[in-house]
């Protein structure tokens, strides 16, 4: 999606009474299932992770192809923050729900992700209840009116139920609002973090069950935040590690994890690791021959692609006679992510279900829209009996109210010309003479000269004369670099340094150094965060970023020398700044991870068709080492190389 799609301050319009498209096949009935959209997260980086997932949808972005849907399934993680969501990610929701013209906001069926939960004093689910208001009691501010939804709800906004056609959807929010260990706690003690392990009360387990097993003449489909233990990627008991690191420990941080015996604060009870959910499926199974349910539907886990296979799980997996869909994310910058959705076909009269991968940035070589080769045909348990075609209505009800843009920092810079993301060209490798076995500098500014008016290097800086560096290479936020393919998979250890001078300090980051697409974790990064510098190394040992990171104090306009070391032998990542050692965290890997396979890029990530965090300022003097530079050396080469 293209950032200008969301990226006013003014008076957003809605479209009045367009309506809904009519479905060209009135036995045919989509159903779209997203999660993990954390719209603040992205906002401030001016990606618009509700509202263009929509436009793409409505065919109002013509860089994607169009699809329709009737009902869209939402797993939750509305929000960004690791504190409690305030009106500040409510405001961010509905103003991106606003941009809808082809549907009506009541097609939107929701349920509560472990960010989204409130700190448990603050009234459990209140702040799910109010943006997201799945009965319609706020009307004002969620755009949500009971009585206008195409299928009825019945229940509770912590498990509720509605039927389409003959498909019985089950709705289960995760409780993240409980005490701790299991949730945020309270407010006096202001806990901070996601509590990533999900959770359901005994309650809303035994209504789930009820419901499955007094409607097996029906099609059912489970929607909850999480899936279950050991089904698709990432869903292994300490699988967390990977996706979510907790504190103390990861255990179950990927499912659904906990039942909670008794929600009241002064009498708390849970039951950790409680496989309630997996045990009623597996004894289900065994004495039925059959699943109890078709279908179910969760996210929390960003994936890192249409073909993450983390612990050997995809992210379509059957177990116990039910077919087990990862949807995560549509977020692009919360935590790193691909940003996907799924689109279940269902067809009146078949028992094959058709559920498609939609890709809503470009994955590797692959351009938004549909990835075919992660399509999975899935059997149901009963033909499909479609529902009549849901009537056009205007797309909000009238007592709506119409919000502004929120003045978010990714979002004001994009107007100041700076864009989020920008399209790749083709471009030849850079490393020229270049020694792979010593390393040393790569002699980019050199090749952008000879280069000159031909323009075979796509998305090339501009060469300016400094009177300190002679010529330099000026990236203004829309260039970069594609040095190219970079083999690093038996390198122990590595170096890079460069010359660079900041031109735009504010930017919330800024990457200088890059072998590493953002939407799925690579290999290293050297990049500017606000007024910080932050060198990155995955460590592939213990499955996560080792980031050295500090903050620069002033001279932010001048020229400084950056240097970033990863040593195998001390076990740590350390870096420098103008000759001194300034941040170092520890590294436990003994090779690079090179299992992504990104190329080396200067000035961006190393996305293949579509960049972002694109820098701002001028760069001189980048240089690549296979092998760590001592402190003795990182100051010999700032002297060596200050002019």
């Amino acid at each position: 999606m293209r950032s200008s799609l969301l990226q006013c301050s003014a008076i957003l319009l809605v479209v009045p009474a367009i309506g809904q498209r009519p479905t060209e096949d009135a036995r045919r009935f989509v159903v779209w299932a997203t999660s993990c959209s954390h719209t603040t997260t992205d906002s401030k980086l001016a990606y618009s992770s509700i509202a263009g997932p929509l436009a793409q949808s409505e065919g109002r972005d013509p860089n994607a192809p169009a699809f329709d849907w009737d009902i869209w399934v939402d797993a939750g993680d509305f929000s960004g923050t690791n504190r409690p969501p305030g009106e500040t990610e409510g405001h961010e929701l509905t103003f991106q729900y606003q941009t809808m013209t082809e549907h009506r906001r009541e097609q939107v069926y929701q349920v509560q992700g472990n960010h989204d939960a409130p700190y448990y004093d603050h009234g459990p689910g209140s702040w799910f209840r109010e943006w997201c208001d799945p009965f319609g009691e706020n009307t004002a501010v969620s755009g949500v009116d009971a009585s206008r939804r195409p299928f009825p709800i019945e229940g509770t906004w912590e498990r509720y139920r509605f039927v389409a056609g003959n498909i019985l959807f089950l709705m289960l929010s995760d409780r993240n609002d409980a005490p701790f260990p299991v949730g945020r706690g309270d407010s006096k003690t202001g806990l901070m973090g996601g509590f990533p392990a999900g959770a359901v009360t005994r309650e809303t387990f035994e209504w789930w069950r009820r419901q499955v097993l007094d409607n097996q003449d029906k099609i059912i489909v489970t929607v909850h935040h999480h899936v279950l233990r050991d089904t698709t990627t990432g869903s292994g008991v300490d699988d967390g590690w990977v996706y979510h690191p907790a504190k103390g420990s990861s255990r179950g941080s990927s499912t659904l994890y906990y039942i909670i015996e008794n929600d009241d604060p002064e009498s708390f009870e849970y039951t950790a690791d409680a496989l309630a959910f997996e045990s009623f499926l597996d004894e289900f199974e065994r004495e039925h021959g059959r699943g109890a349910i078709d279908l179910w539907i969760g996210g929390h886990t960003h994936v890192r692609g249409p073909d993450d296979d983390t612990s050997g799980r995809s992210i379509s997996e059957r177990r116990w006679g039910v077919q087990f869909l990862q949807v995560a994310a549509l977020t692009q910058f919360h935590g790193g992510s691909c940003p996907l959705s799924r689109v279940l076909e269902f067809r009146g009269g078949s028992s094959t279900l058709r559920a498609r991968v939609y890709l809503h940035e470009p994955w590797r070589t692959h351009p938004a829209g549909f990835y075919e080769p992660s399509t999975v045909d899935i059997e149901l348990r009963h033909e499909f009996a479609c529902p009549p075609p849901i009537e056009p209505m205007s797309p909000f009800p009238e007592e709506t109210r119409r919000l502004r843009a929120q003045r978010l920092f990714g979002r004001d810079s994009a107007i100041r010309g700076v864009p989020s993301f920008v399209d790749a060209g083709p471009s030849p490798e850079l490393f020229g003479r270049w020694d792979a076995e010593r390393g040393g500098r790569l002699q980019l500014v050199e090749q952008v000269v000879a280069d000159g008016e031909r323009d075979a290097i796509a998305n090339k800086p501009e060469l300016a004369e400094d009177d300190e560096r002679g010529t330099v290479m000026r990236f203004d936020g829309s260039r970069r670099v594609r040095v190219g393919h970079l083999d690093t998979t038996e390198w122990t250890d590595l170096t890079v340094a460069v010359w660079v001078r900041n031109s735009a300090s504010d930017l919330p980051v800024m990457r200088l150094i890059s072998k590493d697409r953002v939407s799925e974790p690579g290999c290293f990064v050297l990049r500017r965060d606000g007024e910080s510098w932050s060198w990155a190394v995955f460590d592939r040992a213990a499955t996560k970023w080792r980031r050295a990171k500090w903050r620069q104090e002033s001279g932010n306009k001048d020229w400084h020398h950056i240097v970033g070391v990863a040593d195998s032998e001390q076990g740590e990542v350390a870096l420098y700044f103008d000759g001194e050692r300034v941040a170092t965290t520890p590294w436990s890997a003994g090779v690079l991870d090179d299992l992504a396979g990104s190329e080396l890029v200067v000035g961006a990530d190393s996305a293949e068709l579509r960049f972002t965090q694109a820098f701002v300022g001028d760069v001189d003097d980048v240089r690549l080492y296979p092998n760590s530079l001592s402190d003795e050396q990182v100051r010999a080469l700032y002297a060596e190389t200050r002019r």
